[in-house]
């Protein structure tokens, strides 16, 4: 039998067991990618999309909702976004990132303090159809004000940043940063963005700046 039908005929990778055996039989066919799709697949397995030394990337859940709330309702979380958002709306949102999910294989990932275990915000992509006349991969984030000054916006980003290049084989991310806000700014450089031009969005009253990098 194939030995990729053979981990789904068994459950797929629900043991380590399994899970080394596949990640051997993805360097066997000594394709790159193949290797690269199956990292992805052992760290979903394992609950996680990536990690730092002092952060945990992991897919969203229902179950978070509670957690993201406060998030949502802070008015200085919210202040370059949509302003602060009641219960319904983070459900909301996280529902659409949920479907994204199967939509896309990608979207906004929960972002957990190893230390404390606790979830203390989210790092992701998001789709724009339409930026300057092209489509584009945002990387985004938000984290919870008593995170902020810790350098964990710049580690998750990076973070976020590796596994859309290196392991969704993404060509191309940009951010969208108001121009007023210089740390979101920071972050963007300290990651290798670039500041490329700026977009106006739909509703805005002033464009954003739209920072770039390019794969490799």
């Amino acid at each position: 039998m194939n030995t990729f039908l053979k981990f789904e005929a068994a459950g797929y990778l629900n043991s380590e067991e399994m899970i080394a055996e596949y990640l051997t039989a993805a360097l066997e066919d000594e394709n790159p990618d193949v290797f690269r799709v199956a990292l992805a697949d052992v760290a979903k397995a394992r609950g996680m999309i990536t990690s730092t030394p002092r952060l945990l990337l992991r897919p969203l859940t229902l179950n978070d909702a509670a957690a993201l709330a406060p998030l949502f309702a802070d008015a200085e979380v919210m202040r370059f976004g949509d302003g602060p958002q009641s219960p319904e709306w983070a459900q909301a949102w996280l529902r659409r990132a949920l479907a994204n999910y199967e939509r896309r294989g990608y979207g906004p990932w929960a972002v957990v303090e190893k230390g404390s275990g606790d979830l203390i915000g989210y790092c992701g992509l998001f789709d724009f159809p339409d930026i300057n006349g092209r489509p584009e991969v945002e990387i985004g984030y938000r984290l919870a004000r008593a995170y902020w000054g810790r350098g964990y916006a710049t580690e998750a980003v990076s973070a976020a940043r590796d596994y859309a290049f290196g392991v969704l084989g993404l060509p191309r991310l940009i951010a969208l940063i108001d121009p007023a806000n210089v740390a979101s700014i920071r972050v963007a450089e300290k990651a290798g963005l670039r500041y490329e031009a700026d977009a106006m969005l739909p509703g805005y009253a002033y464009p954003d700046h739209v920072y770039a990098l390019e794969s490799g």
